[in-house]
């Protein structure tokens, strides 16, 4: 699934990398009445960050790729079903994953047990 996250994290790292692109991006979330005031950053450090970047992005999708039309960086992926459809699949994925590394924390654990 490179070809969906190489994308999120492009458009997330480009929104975070510059300060007034960060900013205007909030301003624009308020504007637009967002239920979130922001995007969450990308760090592959984290495995559990991956999955809630991505399904921060997904709920942002049309945000965001509204906001990057406006700057003028389009997400052309964001008009493709097939890539949408995997970044749908991709967030769920991450999302049962991180419930059950959420789930195996702490002693005594065992996966046959969850």
């Amino acid at each position: 699934m490179t070809n969906v996250t190489s994308v999120v994290v492009k458009c997330v790292n480009y929104i975070h990398s510059r300060g007034l692109q960060h900013r205007q991006f909030r301003a624009f979330l308020e504007k637009t009445e967002s239920n979130y005031g922001d995007s969450l950053y990308f760090t592959d450090m984290r495995w559990l960050n991956r999955g809630s970047t991505l399904k921060r992005f997904f709920e942002l999708k049309t945000e965001v790729k509204r906001f990057m039309g406006e700057i003028k960086m389009p997400v052309p992926q964001s008009e493709d079903h097939k890539w949408m459809t995997d970044l749908a699949f991709l967030v769920d994925v991450t999302q049962e994953l991180n419930i059950l590394n959420l789930k195996m924390q702490g002693p005594g654990q065992l996966v046959t047990a969850v």
